[in-house]
């Protein structure tokens, strides 16, 4: 049986489940970020969905420019045709998608943590139920995720286990709903471009998805290859000048 695909870690986060899909293409209500790599040249497209926004006032998708590596990008595709493939089978969808999930998390190491989509997003109501009905069989373990797919969280908020932990990734076509309904966003990142930026929103900063298991916003440091130009591009060359956060690799003091 032909099984999903998940990493183990990744420039800055370490021992954990990862679990990716093509970016862009599986984000249904990305605004600002939205960012497309091409399946075969990894060529990278930005595509702001939000009205009056160019990709020069945007941000490119942090997990995209990971796709301009044919490997990172074989496995996203891989899981992504995958994922289709078995939602239009003969049968259940959600029985299908849970199984498929749950038998591929039997064969890879046991994690405390499985971080869902690192790159991508929940794209289907159905989709999503099925990751809740993997975390609801799985208990001892931590399933969490960032989303703009804020109208699927709120259907199926109800049948949501304790040990599954979503986002409210702030940016998206549908930022509407978070302000009407706090009690369920509490979680919400918002991408900053300074660190005086978060301090004046009263955001902490997240280096290691930490703040991905409270019960507050938080603040997340744009970072990355940047489109030329742009705002998000500029902070961060003012950043490096300074010797300040540039990016998450080996020698990354905010490295988990």
């Amino acid at each position: 049986m032909i099984l999903l695909k998940f990493s183990s870690g990744n420039g800055k986060l370490r021992d954990r489940l990862i679990f990716s899909l093509p970016a862009g293409y599986s984000c249904p209500h990305a605004g600002i970020c939205k960012t497309f790599a091409d399946r075969t040249t990894g060529s990278i497209t930005d595509l702001p969905q939000l009205t009056g926004v160019t990709a020069e006032q945007g941000f490119r998708c942090f997990a995209a420019m990971s796709e301009v590596r044919p490997n990172v990008r074989e496995a996203r595709w891989h899981n992504w045709d995958l994922i289709r493939e078995t939602m239009y089978s003969d049968g259940d969808q959600i029985t299908l998608l849970r199984d498929l999930i749950d038998l591929s998390l039997v064969i890879h190491k046991s994690k405390d943590l499985v971080r869902i989509h690192e790159s991508g997003d929940f794209w289907t109501e159905n989709y999503m139920k099925a990751w809740i009905l993997v975390a609801q069989s799985r208990p001892n373990q931590i399933f969490y995720a960032y989303t703009k797919s804020l109208g699927m969280w709120l259907s199926l908020n109800d049948i949501i286990p304790s040990n599954f932990y979503l986002t409210a990734s702030h940016g998206g076509t549908l930022d509407y709903l978070i302000p009407k309904h706090p009690n369920i966003f509490k979680r919400v990142s918002h991408v900053v471009y300074t660190e005086e930026q978060a301090a004046e929103l009263g955001l902490e900063i997240d280096h290691d998805d930490s703040h991905c298991l409270g019960d507050k916003p938080f603040a997340l440091l744009v970072h990355g290859s940047q489109p030329a130009g742009s705002e998000a591009s500029q902070a961060i060359s003012q950043r490096k000048k300074q010797g300040g956060f540039v990016g998450y690799g080996k020698s990354n003091p905010h490295k988990s």
